[in-house]
């Protein structure tokens, strides 16, 4: 049997005039204690009889005190007989949180497990979190990227209501068999292999950002599963140094693809991606040891590089006097850009191989037809690269992370390989020739 004596505090409230209620509480050998009950009284309210609080009935706060009071010392006994069951639980800090009980009932409550999120509502919740969601290079999703998971999102909804005839479906039940099927449905759509891979990527990343409660039992992100994104090297053209002279002196009289054309040309002897192009200005050039460079930070990745300034850039710096004008949607640039490189005469024929629906297929196109603004970088990366420049010297002005993603940039057949390693041979040979002399 539990005792619960009371006492008032001496500790007197200097606004309210009040003091808290304590509790002495004996429930046995050795569990004594002296709580606070966090209820507050008038000094004139209390009894030294039995009655601890005096029946005032003409005082509603004093009643008020008095009536909770007994619902306190009423819980606690409860509280004590369901818990004599295990009395090694009964110590200071367990009442404390009884009384806490008392006063903060439903903080209390048992809460719900929260029900895991089936694949859609995944894709949706990912979706939704994406603005505000902070990328490795420190900014928020942009919204071409939003755009890529909401169509990700609605061929997951299409292939779920013909394939699957449901709406949705549990995040465990995304393996294997899932992978394959999928992937053969987007195929049906014509899909290339790369635009194939990109949504199983989105798809991936959609799994791994829940809890891993949820996604522990997913074996589409299992490796062992080997549901692997798919992708594949295109093959991409790229300008030679010729052909980018050739554009630079080919004489276009309408403006704006007079603009365009110099826009490519810095674009392809710096390296930049378009979405940096608005960057290569006045206020961004340093000057190290008598030479001009960009020092800029990039868009899409955050790096900070230091680019040189070679002829042809300063050329067209110069024909603007340091103001480029503005650049126009990338769409809009690589419209304008074929119709450049046409006027050019880059129309020879070249054989694109790519799988479209699962099938490799090769496609002849005019190369004017297949440059966009990222064929400058390409450019850039392929002909620093035939000049003997060694990958990692052009990968930190290229921005590149790793060896592997900046050669996929680069297009090289394999007689220019080879005629690259005999000049660097050559060039190593006649070095050490002259030394010894």
């Amino acid at each position: 049997m539990a005792t619960f004596t009371p006492s008032l505090s001496a500790k007197v409230d200097k606004e309210t005039k009040r003091s808290e209620i304590l509790l002495r509480f004996c429930g046995g050998k050795g569990k004594v204690f002296r709580i606070k009950t966090r209820i507050f009284v008038a000094k004139e309210w209390v009894s030294t009889g039995k009655k601890f609080l005096k029946d005032l009935p003409t005082n509603p706060e004093a009643q008020k005190a008095s009536t909770k009071f007994a619902e306190l010392t009423t819980f606690l006994k409860r509280s004590f007989e369901a818990a004599c069951s295990n009395p090694e639980q009964i110590s200071k800090e367990w009442i404390e949180q009884e009384i806490d009980r008392f006063h903060n009932p439903d903080k209390y409550v048992p809460q719900e497990e929260s029900k895991p999120l089936t694949l859609c509502e995944a894709i949706a919740q990912y979706i939704a979190e994406s603005p505000k969601r902070i990328q490795r290079n420190g900014k928020h999703v942009s919204p071409h990227t939003i755009q890529h998971l909401r169509q990700t999102q609605k061929h997951v909804a299409r292939f779920l209501a013909e394939k699957r005839n449901v709406t949705d479906m549990e995040i465990k039940e995304v393996d294997k068999t899932f992978y394959n099927q999928f992937v053969e449905f987007l195929y049906e759509l014509g899909f290339t292999l790369n635009t194939v891979g990109k949504h199983l990527k989105n798809i991936k990343s959609m799994i791994n950002a829940l809890p891993m409660a949820q996604r522990i039992e997913c074996a589409f992100i299992d490796p062992k599963e080997k549901c692997v994104n798919l992708s594949e090297d295109i093959d991409n053209v790229y300008l030679t140094e010729s052909e980018l002279s050739i554009l630079g002196n080919c004489e276009i009289k309408t403006p704006y693809l007079d603009r365009v054309r110099d826009q490519f040309i810095l674009l392809a002897w710096t390296g930049c991606r378009y979405s940096d192009l608005d960057k290569l200005r006045k206020e961004n050039i340093i000057e190290i040891s008598g030479s001009h460079f960009f020092k800029l930070k990039q868009q899409k990745t955050g790096n900070d590089v230091i680019i040189p300034i070679f002829p042809e850039s300063q050329r067209i710096l110069e024909k603007y006097e340091y103001n480029l004008p503005r650049p126009m949607a990338n769409q809009k640039f690589n419209l304008y850009l074929k119709e450049v490189c046409k006027l050019a005469e880059l129309d020879d024929e070249v054989i694109i191989k790519r799988t479209e629906g699962g099938v490799l297929k090769e496609n002849v196109l005019k190369r004017y037809e297949c440059i966009s603004a990222h064929t400058a970088r390409r450019s850039f990366a392929t002909n620093l690269y035939l000049r003997g420049f060694d990958s990692m010297s052009i990968m930190q002005i290229t921005g590149h992370r790793t060896e592997s993603a900046f050669l996929t940039y680069i297009k090289v057949t394999r007689e220019q390989n080879a005629a690259r390693m005999m000049q660097q041979f050559l060039a190593q040979t006649n070095n050490k020739s002259a030394n010894i002399l």
